[in-house]
């Protein structure tokens, strides 16, 4: 069912129901209405001609008596019935209705009686001298009835039927921008993700069509991030195997030393290989693992000592210092290490040799930070691309995906990760909040 059929079903329902009540109300007070004052009409009349007769002398009786019904309009076609009768129960005399019954012993008050059948209403009214019947038939009652109540009825009926069209015609205006939005998207193809403009938009539509423009955008950009990610991963992935199979050719024509060093770049080749399929796998674990809490408590300083020493090169460059508590719940484990390794590599790998690597954590009830320094010129242009998945700077090596899979770490935990660069020292610092609401900014922050 149409939203417009829906409206237009509700809203005469309501119409039609408030009539409906209306009248059966109107309906009721009216048969009432017309009941007392055709009743009061009969007494009104008995009691007349009960005065009229009180004047009229016995001997003139009968002469005087059809002239006074026709004065009052008794006995005439659509008028009323009279029976005029002694207290002895002989009739004096009647109106000229064929079908009114001769009856001289009706009671007094209001009664009902049937004659051929017709239904009369009837008065009775009892004086010292007469008895005075006076009638009106039903049916007469009953047309005039039914006329008023059309009059009443039909012409309501009509005005709704006419406003339930209009009003069908309204609501089809009223709801055009919907109709609109849903004939916008309908016509949109599978990658159609453009912004809908829609020309004069309800007030009501415009924060839908909002809503829907920004989940467009952000589409959209997750499917250019994901093309270009694809894009890069097997530009990164064909450099390694091109090497690896170049070096392998070359390995199966020479041999001594020529083969040895081909069989070593072939090694090289497989391992920076390898490296980038485990960075490529893990940045697609995090990014479809959310924001994973734990309520195991570990220790962050036998974590760090742990990661020192499984870097066989250069460890010993590497100083850490620990500040707060110890031990950290909430965040897991794993993902801390992934963020201290990654840190710690990017410094080793782009720092000038034999320089120290300062490690600091500052551990609160609020928030972890990692802050990392190592020696190195880095061009303000540079830092805002750094967090970029397959970023490197000219001929460098590495994949390009470390500060990124940190950056991606910190935004699903409500994080960020700053990068500057003062006096030829590059400072990484890496802060989520560790408490059980955390709120904190959800991007990378470039300073």
């Amino acid at each position: 069912m149409s939203l417009r059929l829906r409206l237009t079903i509700l809203v005469a329902a309501v119409f039609i129901g408030f009539w409906l009540l209306t009248s059966i109300w109107m309906v009721t007070g009216l048969n009432h209405k017309l009941t007392t004052s055709f009743d009061k009409r009969l007494q009104s009349t008995a009691v007349m001609l009960s005065n009229i007769l009180a004047h009229v002398p016995q001997s003139a009786m009968a002469a005087s008596l059809p002239s006074i019904m026709q004065a009052n309009e008794v006995g005439t076609a659509k008028g009323l019935a009279c029976q005029i009768s002694s207290l002895h129960g002989s009739i004096i005399a009647t109106s000229n209705s064929s079908s009114f019954p001769n009856n001289s012993e009706v009671k007094p008050g209001f009664h009902f009686i049937h004659a051929e059948n017709t239904a009369w209403r009837t008065f009775t009214l009892i004086t010292n001298q007469h008895k005075i019947t006076i009638a009106d038939k039903m049916l007469e009652r009953d047309s005039l009835y039914y006329d008023l109540l059309k009059s009443i009825l039909i012409p309501p009926a009509l005005a709704i039927l006419i406003t339930l069209g209009l009003l069908w015609f309204a609501i089809g205006r009223g709801i055009r921008p919907i109709m609109l939005l849903t004939s916008a998207l309908e016509q949109r193809g599978s990658e159609d993700l453009a912004p809908i403009e829609i020309d004069q938009p309800l007030k009501e539509l415009k924060p839908l069509i909002t809503s829907q423009n920004a989940l467009m955008a952000r589409l959209a950009e997750v499917i250019s991030r994901e093309k270009q990610f694809t894009s890069n991963a097997a530009h990164e992935l064909r450099t390694p195997l091109a090497g690896i199979l170049a070096q392998t050719q070359l390995a199966e024509l020479t041999t001594g030393n020529k083969q040895q060093r081909a069989l070593m770049q072939v090694s090289k080749s497989t391992k920076r290989l390898n490296t980038i399929l485990d960075n490529l796998l893990l940045l697609a674990n995090i990014d479809a693992d959310h924001q994973a809490h734990t309520d195991e408590s570990w220790s962050i300083e036998v974590l760090i000592k742990s990661i020192i020493n499984e870097m066989i090169q250069d460890n010993e460059r590497i100083a850490y210092s620990l500040q707060g508590k110890e031990i950290i719940t909430v965040i897991p484990s794993a993902m801390v290490a992934i963020v201290c390794r990654n840190l710690l590599d990017n410094a080793l790998k782009y720092s000038l040799p034999k320089t120290p690597i300062i490690m600091a954590i500052d551990s609160t009830e609020e928030n972890l930070t990692i802050n990392v320094r190592n020696s190195a010129h880095v061009l303000c242009a540079d830092i805002p691309k750094m967090t970029t998945r397959f970023w490197r700077k000219g001929l460098t090596e590495g994949a390009g995906l470390g500060l990124s899979i940190v950056d991606t770490i910190a935004q699903n935990y409500k994080g960020s990760i700053i990068l500057t660069n003062e006096e030829n020292t590059f400072i990484a610092e890496f802060s989520v909040p560790i408490s059980k609401n955390p709120y904190s900014l959800n991007r990378a922050q470039v300073l």
